[in-house]
C-alpha cells in the first residue's frame, strides 16, 4: 500500500490536511502546557506550612514547618508565630 500524502481519506479531506490538523492540534496542547505551567503555579498545601514572621527583615508569610531561613533575607528561623 502506498502513502501519498495526496491521498483521500474521507470526503475531500486529504492525509496531508488530516496531518496538518494533527500536527496544530499537538501544538496548541503544548502551548497551553506551557503556559499554564508559567503562570499557573500551585499553591502549597497549608497543612504543611506555619506563619513567620522574620525578626532581621519583618517579612511575613507562610513557610514550610521544615524550613529554618527566611525566604526574603535568609536569617536563621528563631520562632514561628502561630496565625
Amino acid at each position: 500500500m502506498d502513502l501519498d500524502l495526496d491521498m483521500i481519506l474521507f470526503g475531500e479531506t486529504s492525509l496531508r490536511q488530516a496531518l496538518y490538523v494533527a500536527a496544530a492540534v499537538v501544538g496548541a496542547l503544548l502551548a497551553l502546557r506551557i503556559v499554564k505551567r508559567l503562570f499557573f503555579k500551585k499553591k502549597p498545601v497549608l497543612a504543611h506550612t506555619v506563619y513567620f514572621v522574620c525578626e532581621n527583615c519583618d517579612w511575613e508569610g507562610h513557610v514550610s514547618k521544615f524550613g529554618t531561613r527566611c525566604p526574603k533575607c535568609n536569617h536563621p528561623i528563631s520562632r514561628v508565630a502561630t496565625h
